[in-house]
């Protein structure tokens, strides 16, 4: 097969949506060889190009055309001058043309939050995401959904067929499955506490990082574990360093930004417990991070997240700070408990690996090409 993908998240995002794309694609170019893998991208960042592991074409532009306006349309001109048979739009969106082509599509949807809590969009990159994401839902010939709850989402917003829908699950880089070693200089370079709950994700409102403060204030006096929040820079920042000041916990609560991909497993396999209280995702995958690195997870209660981290975790509501601080402690000061559900957790991250995220979507590429 010569399958085409969008690698623009691949090549240009460090998180996210890239760590999805690159994650994927280095799976299939381990286990499935045989075929041709062109990655089309109107650009890319150099320091991603490693990350990427096997054999692939590298497709720019053939035209002078570059951005938005060649992922939307003129690429399907270089889809065909390349013998692409199938193409995969790994975020939300296919060319807004490859309707009038005989090339396939699949197009991987991650979420409609767009649609569900419109508040946290500006209205014209609404506008934009739903025209998209609509197009690609009706013209694509396979849809796959990252959980059960956008699939919920895709057939209740957008009318599509439950058949038309795949729900595979993503899974997270290899490294967090190999134990890391204990290094001096990383020790000294985060400053990392000797015991610490640990939460990851940008410094957003949706990430809800200051319900997670208000519940560690709450408990910090009957635990030993400090609070360590990992991400970048967003604009919930200001707010959450002025509660931290406002609640005296300095010496208690760290932010750290700025950590490189291969740096995460070493930070995750240090963390006494997982704390992810984000109000809404298209998956979570964070929570699975830390499954794989073997620390018991504390997650929101429904949806997509819930998915992600599996009967063996603690679901709680995540606007409840009582509610999270008493599962904390609850985790924190039960070995019994922290023990069983960090093997549920490892077990439930093996149903997620990459392996079986690759061989799920190869599985759709053939019953779409065939």
């Amino acid at each position: 097969m010569r399958i085409g993908f969008d690698a623009k998240r691949a090549f240009n995002n460090f998180t996210g949506l890239g760590n999805h794309a690159r994650i994927l694609l280095n799976a299939m170019m381990r286990d499935f060889p045989e075929n041709d893998y062109l990655l089309f991208s109107p650009g890319a960042n150099q320091y991603l190009f490693p990350e990427l592991q096997g054999k692939f074409e590298f497709c720019l532009p053939e035209r002078m055309i570059r951005g938005g306006a060649w992922r939307s349309w003129k690429i399907t001109d270089d889809l065909k001058s390349k013998g692409v048979q199938l193409y995969h739009g790994l975020s939300n969106e296919v060319p807004l043309n490859i309707h009038k082509t005989n090339i396939k599509t699949v197009v991987t949807i991650h979420d409609l939050i767009f649609l569900k809590h419109t508040g946290q969009y500006p209205i014209i990159d609404r506008q934009i995401y739903i025209f998209k994401t609509k197009y690609a839902a009706k013209h694509a010939h396979k849809i796959i959904a990252v959980s059960q709850e956008t699939k919920r989402d895709l057939v209740n917003f957008y009318s599509v067929p439950e058949s038309k829908i795949e729900v595979i699950y993503p899974s997270v880089d290899i490294a967090f499955q190999t134990k890391v070693a204990s290094e001096v200089s990383l020790l000294e370079a985060y400053e990392l506490p000797a015991k610490f709950i640990l939460n990851v994700g940008s410094f957003y409102p949706r990430k809800n990082q200051k319900t997670l403060i208000e519940a560690f204030d709450i408990i910090k006096d009957r635990v030993e574990e400090s609070l360590v929040l990992l991400g970048s820079y967003g604009s919930t920042m200001p707010d959450i360093e002025s509660l931290i000041a406002t609640k005296k916990l300095g010496d208690r609560v760290k932010i750290i930004t700025g950590v490189p991909n291969h740096h995460l497993p070493f930070i995750y396999q240090r963390a006494s417990l997982f704390v992810f209280p984000s109000l809404f995702e298209g998956f979570g995958a964070p929570v699975l991070e830390a499954l794989f690195s073997g620390v018991p997870v504390i997650a929101s209660k429904g949806g997509a997240i819930e998915e992600a981290a599996g009967v063996g975790s603690k679901v709680i509501d995540p606007a409840n700070a009582q509610e999270m601080a008493d599962a904390m402690l609850k985790v924190l000061t039960n070995a019994a408990l922290k023990k069983q559900m960090i093997e549920a957790g490892l077990k439930h991250a093996q149903t997620m690996t990459d392996k079986v995220f690759a061989q799920k979507t190869m599985q759709v590429y053939k019953e779409v090409l065939h």
